[in-house]
């Protein structure tokens, strides 16, 4: 999965939402330090987070992928 996720759409939905980093975490029920992997462009984490992510920023998990 490597340079494939699109950590933009994360980034603006946190910007568009006035969101601090631990509660968009928060929201989505997953660890900061998973977050940090995504943003930093790490092969190391399940495929079940990006379910979660995309279920709080109300997209499909397709839409994620480059």
């Amino acid at each position: 999965m490597k340079n494939t996720i699109k950590t933009e759409l994360i980034e603006n939905f946190i910007k568009e939402n006035n969101l601090s980093k631990s509660k968009f975490c928060k929201m989505c029920k997953i660890s900061q330090s998973t977050l940090n992997k995504i943003m930093t462009k790490s092969e190391n984490f399940k495929i079940s987070t990006l379910f979660k992510i995309t279920r709080v920023l109300k997209i499909q998990v397709f839409e994620m992928f480059n």
